[in-house]
């Protein structure tokens, strides 16, 4: 058949027939008498597998090896899924980079540029240097000891797994949110009144940071032990703030500092928590668990005391 029977019964243009024959993907014969192509059907066969491959965006150097034996269709189908989706994986990003950056309605084409850079950036790092950024970030932005307690306390957490869109969208927004507070003064007087708590405390020191891990780590296992030595804390300090006037002061004090140094840089009360109980499954069902042993321990107190945790809180807080 001539090559106009060919384009009609594979659906292919005449100038893609003669495409995939200058890449040696199919020879046809030539009739003698006028020096017209004529295609079998064993050329039909080829040109309706090529178009096929071609529609799902295999290379033409892969068809080639296909036609030639050299390769298979699973194999040749499976390298292709693969550059398929790190193709969509890159878009995703790019999606998620654009939205972020138009939320934020910046307009200049200066930190447009440095925005794009560092989000991509921050994209890519590993499960490692997340964490690494995350408590790297947390040391500048709060300073001495305060920002050592800081990141003991999250460490656990930290190494977290961006495997979703909903973790790449609020990684993004984490990264954005921490790379826009400004830093802490070192002689704010919360911050000062940590780190002299930390130095007499010890709170800096190795056996400190594992005595915590194996908090977390308890914790996280339901180990019934932990979790009543949490509890019993928590009602302890319940008490302590109805009964002792000294502690009671103390906190009301500290609880002032906090806010005002928190509110000085614009740090939400929850944000960074919220954002963290997305991206780590662990931090998740920590604060599930604390939540437990919270309505558990306002229980006994409110048995004790006639108000809740809370409604301590609300009290002080009023007076």
């Amino acid at each position: 058949m001539n090559i106009k029977n060919a384009s009609e019964k594979t659906g292919l243009t005449k100038k893609a027939i003669k495409y995939y024959e200058s890449e040696g993907l199919i020879i046809p014969s030539k009739n003698s008498g006028n020096n017209y192509r004529e295609y079998t059907c064993e050329d039909i066969v080829k040109l309706n597998l090529i178009g096929a491959l071609r529609a799902v965006d295999i290379p033409i150097s892969n068809i080639k090896e296909i036609i030639n034996g050299n390769s298979t269709i699973p194999k040749i189908m499976k390298t292709t899924l693969q550059k398929i989706e790190g193709k969509i994986e890159h878009l995703e990003k790019s999606k998620l980079i654009i939205n972020s950056i138009m939320e934020n309605s910046s307009k200049d084409y200066e930190s447009i540029g440095e925005q794009i850079k560092r989000l991509k950036e921050t994209l890519e790092l590993s499960v490692d240097e997340k964490k690494e950024y995350i408590s790297n970030t947390l040391l500048r932005l709060f300073p001495g000891s305060f920002g050592e307690i800081f990141v003991t306390t999250y460490s656990p957490f930290l190494q977290v797994t961006i495997d979703n869109d909903e973790k790449k969208k609020i990684w993004l927004e984490l990264v954005e949110f921490l790379d826009n507070l400004d830093e802490i003064d070192e002689n704010h007087p919360f911050v000062k009144q940590l780190n002299e708590s930390a130095k007499l405390q010890n709170e800096n020191t190795e056996p400190y940071r594992n005595k915590h891990f194996e908090m977390i780590k308890n914790l996280l296992n339901n180990d019934p032990t932990t979790r009543e030595q949490i509890k019993n804390q928590m009602i302890f300090f319940g008490e302590q703030l109805h009964k002792n006037d000294v502690f009671r002061k103390s906190f009301k004090d500290s609880l002032a500092k906090s806010k005002d140094m928190f509110n000085s840089i614009n740090l939400s009360d929850n944000y960074f928590d919220d954002c963290l109980a997305v991206l780590s499954e662990d931090y998740k069902k920590y604060r599930e668990i604390n939540a437990e042993l919270k309505k558990e321990a306002d229980q006994e107190i409110k048995e004790k005391f006639g108000v809740d945790f809370n409604e301590l809180i609300k009290e002080l807080c009023s007076n």
